[in-house]
């Protein structure tokens, strides 16, 4: 990813810094010949200073919140976890899900515009292209976007891990798998390390989408092994370990441990997406036939 930092010499307003960063882009993209823009909704106090730059260019709003007001032609809505996320977060989620979302190609490159959750303004320009930044694109060039992912509990999942990795549990981090798939071809490569503790419990009490849950998901996470996720949002069980075989399709970046290992062979194995919160780094890994998809930094101190 390259990056290009303005110039604040005279302290300029929040609204200066946006109005400077959305020209200089959209001028940037034309200059480049590149025709997608993103820029994050929720910083952009004045959406129509966008459209007043905006040319030929599609534009790809990121939003952590519920649409408003009317799309224009070749413009989307693409949604992101809201809280938790530093600036190169919002960037990898919001491109990667304009990829699943078939509104970006992955061989085409993306300016970014984005900020700090929260500031009203944006202040950081980011030039993207998935094959080029995330190898996993690269790697799977005849159907990039597997037809299996459910990209709308991805999301959610993605939310929920982001929570955890930057609160952690009772002060201590959390460290734990997420494994989005059918159960029953997930079966064979599943061994409980306690008894169920979700069997027996009503399908509604356990969706990833019931807020009340999640507090129940933080204290499983101290029990070692992956949560199972069905394709509808509903987990299965928890404390599972898995056992799937070594797999020459699996290739990890350097420095990822056992936990990783499992949450990639497992993808490589079934038509599933494993994602991790790393105890030690706070770092959030999704994974997917066999290969990281995209890594996103949990820890909002940094």
């Amino acid at each position: 990813m390259k990056s290009t930092t303005l110039s604040q010499d005279s302290a300029p307003t929040e609204y200066a810094e946006t109005r400077l960063l959305v020209e200089h882009g959209f001028d940037l993209a034309r200059g480049l010949g590149i025709s997608r823009v993103l820029v994050h909704a929720g910083l952009v106090s004045d959406q129509r200073l966008v459209e007043k730059h905006r040319k030929e260019e599609t534009l790809i709003w990121v939003t952590d919140k519920a649409r408003e007001g009317k799309l224009g032609s070749h413009e989307f809505f693409v949604e992101i976890p809201g809280e938790n996320t530093n600036r190169i977060s919002q960037v990898t989620l919001g491109v990667i899900m304009a990829v699943f979302h078939g509104v970006v190609d992955p061989g085409e490159s993306v300016v970014c515009l984005t900020g700090l959750s929260g500031s009203k303004r944006l202040d950081n320009l980011l030039i993207v292209n998935p094959k080029r930044d995330f190898p996993w694109f690269s790697k799977n060039e005849e159907d990039s976007v597997p037809k299996f992912v459910s990209v709308r509990e991805l999301l959610q999942i993605l939310t929920i891990a982001l929570r955890f990795a930057s609160e952690g549990r009772e002060g201590k981090p959390i460290g734990t798998i997420f494994v989005l798939g059918e159960p029953e071809e997930l079966k064979p490569y599943l061994r409980p390390l306690i008894l169920n503790p979700l069997k027996g419990h009503n399908q509604k009490t356990r969706s990833i989408y019931d807020s009340s849950f999640h507090e129940t998901m933080r204290e499983l996470s101290a029990i070692d092994g992956a949560f199972i996720i069905n394709p509808r949002g509903i987990v299965e069980s928890a404390g599972m370990y898995l056992d799937a075989p070594a797999s020459a399709s699996v290739e990890l970046p350097k420095g990822l441990g056992a936990r990783h290992v499992a949450a990639a062979t497992i993808t490589a194995k079934t038509e599933s997406v494993a994602i991790v919160i790393s105890e030690s780094s706070r770092k959030i890994t999704v994974f997917c036939r066999g290969l990281e998809v995209m890594m996103l930094d949990g820890d909002m101190s940094r």
